[in-house]
């Protein structure tokens, strides 16, 4: 929606000195509801004459720069007692999904305008070119746009044809082709146009030039009553998940969308969260697959009831047997290899422990697993009994003699693992996966060898919007990705990046200071 304000301002001669009148239009906190606020600017100049001008409350509640018409002055002969008028000023009140909206419409129209070039092109000339149809499928709301942007450019006749019913169409479009030998070519803004055009083309001999418009995604922002789940598995007291779901809390807000982020510590848990979001009207749902067996059937029933669903984090290897859109996560068995590699290059040799918080995590057993493969030692998967306890337990570990160096599979982990490296007094290395200022620190100063950063940040964005973008595709999204994976390719974090990642942390977020 735009709305056009007036300044239509009755303005007394004799009203008196005006340096600055300040009127609220609208007051947003008695009408919440798309109200703007907007104050009128008067301002007596050195000749006499009174300008006007508006200004609009911006949403951090500042007052932003003023908007003068083009007619805005009060000449200081003007009569008393009767009203003047300002030009219209166009104050922008439109709702994010109207932006939205208005965006593709102009990238729609200037397509439009692309494609009719690509036809003169075709045709050999912009001069005396060919009558054209440009057909709009009213059954994809704003598709339009591509018709208009069409007819500006074209420079030849276009007959535009709207179409609801197909059926209805197809027997108008082979009468035409018939009986109009002047439509020499034709535009269809949809695949199921496109289908009918190739058709009559075919049924009546009449190969006229075409194109058309694919859109595999809805563009328009979803309702905000549209549910999307974000689920996943671990615990509240590992700063991963803290991370994870912190940025889908961003994501909803970026994207636009109504979005359920839970954590659960276990996969029947995490089943029932899943079944839930389904019976709530969920419309998709990206879930972890740190235990598949559990997850499998609620993720395949959700998926019966025609709800795409795509996996993240861990069960890259079980995902197609689950049956998930697509997945995204690191490459946790990669991930291990360059662990390995690592240690090899700094050379370690002997034991190293793999540290495992998540016994049926999939995803930690592949880190494992690419550590022991690429790995000179040997390899030693250490689970932790009691999580309260892991630095106690660690230390009596370490203390046994023969452990070389420790991996810690989480930030959270890798901080115990430095405690328990440090409490034990022996020439232990540690390393670690993931990133918080502690594990930076370490690094930084050499109290651990390297980290792998796992990105929560990343894997949670990107469940949120390949949710969104299962939901938002308009062809079936369960054979169009095909269980395609997109995995996080690992690198290793060393003491200087790891000191520039400590300076950005401040500098990054310090404020202006003022000129």
């Amino acid at each position: 929606m735009r709305q056009l304000v007036w300044l239509a301002m009755g303005i007394a001669i004799g009203a008196g000195a005006l340096a600055a009148v300040w009127v609220n239009a609208a007051d947003s906190s008695d009408d919440p509801d798309g109200a703007i606020d907007v104050r009128i600017v008067l301002e007596r100049l050195n000749d006499g004459r009174v300008e006007a001008g508006l200004q609009q409350r911006d949403a951090e509640g500042e007052w932003g720069d003023t908007l003068r018409p083009a007619r805005r002055f009060l000449p200081p002969d003007a009569p008393t007692n009767r009203p003047l008028f300002s030009s219209d000023i166009i104050v922008d009140t439109d709702s994010r999904y109207e932006d939205v909206a208005r965006n593709y419409a102009d990238f729609l129209f200037t397509s439009g305008g692309e494609i009719a070039e690509r036809f003169h092109e075709r045709f050999g000339s912009s001069e005396d070119a060919p009558k054209m149809l440009c057909i709009v499928d009213l059954n994809n709301r704003g598709i339009e746009r591509l018709c208009d942007g069409f007819q500006a450019v074209y420079s030849g006749p276009v007959e535009r044809l709207t179409v609801s019913d197909y059926e209805a169409f197809r027997l108008d479009l082979e009468a035409r082709l018939a009986e109009d030998r002047e439509i020499r070519g034709a535009f269809a803004t949809s695949v199921p146009t496109a289908n009918i055009v190739d058709e009559a083309r075919e049924a009546t001999r009449r190969f006229i030039r075409w194109t058309y418009w694919i859109e595999l995604l809805d563009p328009h922002l979803p309702s905000p009553d549209q549910l999307y789940c974000v689920i996943s598995h671990g615990s509240d007291e590992d700063l991963f998940w803290d991370l994870s779901g912190e940025t889908s809390v961003a994501a909803a807000g970026m994207l636009g969308i109504n979005l359920r982020s839970e954590v659960h510590l276990s996969g029947a848990e995490q089943a029932d969260a899943v079944r839930r979001c389904a019976a709530d009207g969920a419309v998709a749902i990206a879930t972890t697959l740190s235990e598949p067996e559990a997850l499998k059937p609620a993720v395949q029933d959700a998926i019966a009831a025609g709800i795409p669903v795509i996996s993240f984090n861990s069960g890259a290897e079980d995902a197609s047997e689950v049956g998930t859109v697509l997945h995204i996560s690191l490459d946790d068995h990669e991930a291990g290899r360059v662990a390995g590699n690592e240690f090899n290059r700094l050379g370690v040799e002997g034991l190293v422990l793999c540290v495992i918080h998540e016994p049926e995590n999939q995803g930690l057993q592949d880190r494992c697993n690419g550590l022991e493969a690429a790995y000179a030692g040997s390899v030693e998967r250490w689970t932790m009994i009691d999580r309260e306890a892991t630095i106690s337990e660690l230390h009596e570990r370490l203390r046994e003699g023969d452990v070389n160096a420790v991996l810690g599979l989480s930030s959270s982990i890798g901080g115990q693992v430095r405690s328990a490296i440090f409490q034990s007094g022996l020439d232990v290395r540690g390393a670690t996966f993931g990133f918080s200022r502690t594990i930076a620190e370490y690094v930084a100063d050499g109290r651990m060898m390297f980290a792998i950063f796992d990105h929560p940040e990343i894997q949670s964005y990107l469940a949120a919007v390949g949710a969104l973008v299962a939901e938002r595709l308009r062809i079936d999204p369960l054979a169009y990705f095909n269980s395609m994976q997109m995995l996080i390719r690992p690198t290793i974090v060393d003491a200087d990046t790891m000191q520039t990642l400590l300076e950005s942390l401040t500098t990054g977020q310090e404020s202006p200071q003022a000129d």
